[in-house]
């Protein structure tokens, strides 16, 4: 039997959240970022999340070193270990 508990939702939303992220910034990669306005938005739309909850989860990818965000140009880079 496999527990549907909160803790393997959350785990899911985030993979969900990075996986989507990851992409974005894969398509974009001739660009070099996504923008994080955008992104946290359409992120909001797909789960129902808050923008607050979606901004957890996209700082815990930047602990990970999955990705870089800077705030003041509003972007979201792949993370580059500079």
């Amino acid at each position: 039997m496999v527990r549907k508990d909160g803790a393997e939702a959350r785990k899911e939303r985030i993979a969900k959240i990075a996986s989507n992220t990851q992409a974005a910034l894969y398509l974009n990669k001739n660009v070099g970022y996504i923008s994080l306005k955008k992104t946290v938005a359409k992120h909001e739309l797909e789960t129902g999340l808050t923008h607050e909850r979606i901004m957890e989860y996209l700082e815990l990818l930047v602990d990970a070193d999955q990705i870089e965000i800077d705030f003041e140009k509003d972007q979201i880079r792949r993370f580059s270990g500079v």
